[in-house]
């Protein structure tokens, strides 16, 4: 995954050295960027999920090569604010299946201002310009109202009802609003 661009946003691709970084503490992490850190740009399950991270960076050389996902930066306050997961999902060998998995977490502070559409939107263009994916994916809480309304804005169309979860699915053929 390259470096993105939106009108507010940088998208800075969340690779092994970020992760790495981000292990070690915000402060390591806003050094290495060189950007202020919100200490709630990710949830605690995300943190405690870093060292997993690593190992699948290292494990799968495309997961590597493109990070996971994207670090969204508030350009005008240059400030680390919230990240887009991408997850390349695995076909029965292992191998990527052009299927990709998105998810997204913006700090409280900075919701309901467009942020997590704009970044999401962003990273699902770049996927679906890729030779090698077809399709994006997400998921949500039934009940996350704001959550539904980021996958709506994006293009993505609701695909699956699950108990608690909505399952949502863009592909290469579908073009993003």
């Amino acid at each position: 995954m390259e470096k993105l661009f939106t009108p507010r946003l940088e998208l800075v691709p969340f690779k092994l050295e970020l992760v790495k970084a981000a292990i070690k503490g915000n402060a390591e992490l806003g050094s290495l960027l060189g950007v202020q850190v919100l200490p709630n740009w990710q949830d605690e399950e995300f943190f405690a999920d870093l060292p997993i991270l690593v190992d699948i960076l290292r494990q799968y050389p495309l997961q590597g090569e493109w990070g996971w996902g994207s670090l969204i930066i508030h350009q005008a306050e240059n400030t680390l604010i919230g990240h887009v997961t991408v997850k390349i999902i695995p076909d029965d060998t292992g191998s990527p299946s052009g299927s990709l998995e998105i998810g997204y977490h913006v700090a409280p502070s900075y919701r309901r201002q467009g942020y997590a559409s704009e970044a999401t939107k962003a990273v699902i263009d770049w996927a679906l310009s890729q030779p090698t994916v077809q399709s994006v994916t997400a998921g949500c809480d039934r009940n996350n109202i704001a959550s539904k309304r980021v996958l709506e804005k994006t293009g993505m169309q609701l695909v699956e009802t699950r108990e608690k979860i909505l399952v949502w699915k863009l592909g290469k053929t579908a073009s993003v609003k």
